[in-house]
C-alpha cells in the first residue's frame, strides 16, 4: 500500500507561529487534500492547526503508544492513502556556538514511518552562519537516526536575494535541495492557548495565520509545492502493522462531547473507538437528552472551564448530564471538564462558582500553559476500568489540579511521575458505570483496557 508521506521538522521560537503552520495552511489553499498529524503533546498547535486547516489533528507521542508497533498503528488507521500525509515536529534549538541540538521526536517519527524528513531553518542571520547551522542540524538528525532528507525550507528569510545566497552557501555544506522559504514578512506572533479556544476571539487570533498563508500560497514561485508532494509520494511502500483489535465491535454508538475548548488532545480518542468498530457520533451541548441508542459517553481533555457556563448553567444541558451518570450510562471524563463535576471549582481569575457536586473534591484553573508531566496510572484495588498490575498513560498539565484533601471523594488510581518514578497522589473517580479524572489519558496507552471497559459498556 502506498502512503504519501513525510515529516516537517520546523525550529520553532516561543513568540512565533510555527513555520510549519503556514506551510501547512498554504498546502490546504493551494488545494492538496491532507492528513495532519502532530508530533506530541502539543496543545497549543493542535488547536492552531485544527483552526487554520479545518482538519483533525492527529497526535503521535512515542510516551504514551510506549513502542513503535502502536505509533505505526496509530498512524496507519488516521492515514488517508489518497492525501498528503504530513507529521509536524519540533526540529530542535540553537546552542550559544552556532551550534544545533537536534529533538529526538522528528528523528524517530520519520523513522518508525519510514519516510523522509524535511527541515525548517529560520534564516535571519547572515547565509554563512545559518549554513553552518543547516549542517550541524543535518548531522544532528542523521546522529539521532538514519532517515532521508532530501531537502530544506528557509523561514524569515529578508529578501530573494538573501534566499540566493542561502542556497549557494547552504549547498556547499550539505546535499540538501531548497525547495523555498517563508519571508521574514509572513512571520506571525503567537497568541495564547486560551485566545484560541474562546468562540470571541479564537476567529480573530486566527486571521493574521489565515492570511500569511494564503499569501504564501499566492506568492508564484515562492515554494516547490509539487515537489514536496513528490518526496512524500516516493517514501517505500507501507508495510502494514497487524491491527488485532480492528472491528472487534459492530453496531454500536459511542458519543463524543464536541466544544473548542475541548479540541486539544486530538482525534486519537475517536480514532481508536472507530478502529475497534464503533460508529462515532459527535455530541453538542445542548443536545442533551436525544442520544438515542447511544449508552457510552467520551469527554475530551479540554479547557474545561469554558464550557461552564453551557454545562452548568442550562438547566437542561445540566440535568442531562448529571442524568448520564446516575441513569446508568457509561462515561469517561477525560481531563479539564472533570473540575466541574466536585462541588466547587475555582476559575483563573479566582472567582469559585458551585460545581456539579457529583463528587467531593474541589477544582481549580490557572492560566493555560504547556508545562506537563507525564505519567503511569494504575488501579488502587481494581475497578471497573482498570485491574490490579494493568497501567495506563498520560499527562497532568499544570493549569487544571483538584483539592480532594483526606480523600473525601475516593480516588480509585495511584500515579507516578514516569521519568522519576515518584509518587504523585490519587487520581480517579467513579460513580456508577462514570470515570472521571483530572488527567489527560491516553486510551492509546493500553487498548485492551479501553476494548474491555467499552464492551462492558455495550452489554
Amino acid at each position: 500500500m502506498k502512503i504519501p508521506r513525510l515529516v516537517i521538522a520546523d525550529e520553532r521560537r516561543h513568540d512565533s507561529v510555527p513555520p510549519s503552520v503556514l506551510l501547512v495552511a498554504a498546502l490546504k489553499n493551494a488545494g492538496f487534500p491532507l492528513r495532519v498529524f502532530c508530533a506530541g503533546p502539543d496543545e497549543y498547535l493542535v488547536r492552531l492547526l485544527s483552526l487554520a486547516t479545518g482538519e483533525n489533528i492527529t497526535v503521535l507521542d512515542s510516551f504514551v503508544c510506549g513502542s513503535p508497533r502502536i505509533i505505526k498503528t496509530v498512524f496507519q488507521v488516521s492515514c488517508e492513502p489518497s492525501s498528503l500525509n504530513i507529521v509536524l515536529a519540533p526540529l530542535g534549538e540553537r546552542q550559544t556556538d552556532d551550534g544545533f541540538s537536534v529533538f529526538p521526536s522528528g528523528p524517530g517519527l520519520a523513522k518508525i514511518l519510514e519516510c523522509p524528513l524535511l527541515p525548517v531553518i529560520y534564516a535571519d542571520s547572515s547565509s554563512a552562519v545559518i549554513a553552518r547551522i543547516l549542517e550541524k542540524a543535518v548531522a544532528g538528525i542523521a546522529a539521532h537516526e538514519a532517515v532521508d532528507v532530501p531537502a530544506v525550507i528557509f523561514a524569515s528569510v529578508l529578501n530573494p536575494r538573501e534566499y540566493q545566497l542561502l542556497e549557494v552557501e547552504a549547498g556547499r555544506r550539505t546535499p540538501l535541495l531548497s525547495l523555498g522559504y517563508i519571508p521574514k514578512m509572513l512571520e506571525r506572533n503567537r497568541t495564547s492557548l486560551l485566545e484560541l479556544c474562546l468562540d470571541t476571539t479564537s476567529e480573530k487570533a486566527l486571521l493574521p495565520v489565515k492570511a500569511a498563508a494564503a499569501q504564501l500560497y499566492s506568492m508564484e514561485g515562492q515554494m516547490d509545492w509539487n515537489t514536496l508532494w513528490a518526496f512524500a509520494r516516493l517514501s517505500p511502500k507501507w508495510v502494514k502493522a497487524d491491527e488485532p483489535y480492528r472491528n472487534r465491535v459492530n453496531g454500536t454508538t459511542i458519543g463524543i462531547l464536541a466544544h473548542g475548548a475541548l479540541d486539544l488532545e486530538g482525534d486519537n480518542a475517536s480514532r481508536l473507538f472507530s478502529y475497534l468498530g464503533f460508529s462515532v457520533r459527535k455530541i453538542y451541548l445542548g443536545e442533551g437528552g436525544n442520544l438515542g441508542d447511544i449508552r457510552t459517553v467520551y469527554v475530551p481533555h479540554g479547557l474545561g472551564f469554558l464550557c461552564a457556563e453551557q454545562l452548568l448553567g442550562i438547566p437542561s444541558v445540566r440535568q442531562w448530564f448529571t442524568g448520564l451518570f446516575k441513569g446508568g450510562k457509561s462515561v469517561f471524563v477525560n481531563g479539564g471538564v472533570s473540575l466541574l463535576l466536585g462541588e466547587s471549582f475555582v476559575l483563573p481569575n479566582g472567582k469559585s462558582y458551585e460545581g456539579l457536586k457529583l463528587f467531593r473534591y474541589k477544582g481549580q484553573f490557572a492560566m493555560p500553559s504547556s508545562d506537563f508531566k507525564n505519567v503511569e496510572i494504575s488501579s488502587l484495588e481494581g475497578d471497573d476500568f482498570l485491574n490490579l498490575g494493568e497501567k495506563l498513560r498520560g499527562r497532568r498539565f499544570s493549569y487544571s489540579s483538584v483539592s480532594n484533601p483526606g480523600d473525601r471523594s475516593r480516588s480509585i488510581w495511584t500515579l507516578k511521575d514516569a521519568q522519576s518514578g515518584r509518587d504523585l497522589g490519587l487520581t480517579g473517580w467513579s460513580l456508577g458505570r462514570g470515570i472521571a479524572s483530572d488527567l489527560s489519558v491516553d486510551l492509546w496507552s493500553n487498548i485492551e483496557v479501553a476494548y474491555r471497559w467499552l464492551t462492558a459498556s455495550k452489554s
